[in-house]
C-alpha cells in the first residue's frame, strides 16, 4: 500500500513538469521558418522557386535596399530564370558580367529610370546553395525622383 501510494505521488509531482518540457505534438523549429520578405520589396522582380530570404537591409543614406537569399537551383538554371522573367516583367536587363568557372553573375536591370542589381554566386555556407543577392529601389523612393 505504501508503495502505491508512493508511485501516485511521484506520478503527479513528475507528470507537470513532463507535460511542461515535452510538447504533445512535434512542432518545427523557429529557425526553419524563413522571415517574410522586406517592407519596402519590390514585388514586380522575380525570384526563383524555393526562394529563402536570409537577410535584408534598409539604407541608413540614399534609397537602395538590399536582400540575400538561399536558392537550391544551379548556376545555369538560375542566369536562364532572370534572362527570362525580368523581361517578362517589364525590366530592360542592362550590362552584366559572368564569370561562370566561378559560377558569378552580376546583372543590372533596370525600370524606368532606377537602376537595380542582380548578384549570383555560391553559397559559402552551403556548397549545394547559391546565394542571390538584390539590390533594389522601392517604388516609393521611384517616384519622388520622377516628380518634377
Amino acid at each position: 500500500m505504501k508503495i502505491a501510494k508512493f508511485v501516485v505521488i511521484a506520478t503527479l509531482m513528475i507528470a507537470p513538469a513532463l507535460a511542461i518540457s515535452i510538447p504533445a505534438f512535434p512542432q518545427a523549429p523557429a529557425a526553419a521558418t524563413s522571415p517574410a520578405l522586406p517592407e519596402s520589396w519590390d514585388a514586380k522582380i522575380p525570384l526563383p522557386p524555393g526562394a529563402v530570404l536570409i537577410d535584408s537591409t534598409a539604407p541608413k543614406a540614399g534609397v537602395v535596399h538590399s536582400a540575400n537569399f538561399a536558392v537550391t537551383q544551379d548556376y545555369q538554371e538560375l542566369v536562364n530564370f532572370y534572362l527570362k522573367e525580368l523581361p517578362k516583367a517589364k525590366f530592360v536587363v542592362g550590362p552584366k558580367l559572368a564569370a561562370p568557372a566561378r559560377k558569378v553573375y552580376d546583372l543590372s536591370f533596370l525600370k524606368g529610370d532606377m537602376l537595380d542589381n542582380l548578384t549570383i554566386s555560391p553559397s559559402d555556407k552551403d556548397p549545394s546553395k547559391m546565394n542571390l543577392h538584390i539590390a533594389w529601389t522601392p517604388d516609393s523612393a521611384k517616384k519622388k525622383s520622377a516628380a518634377p
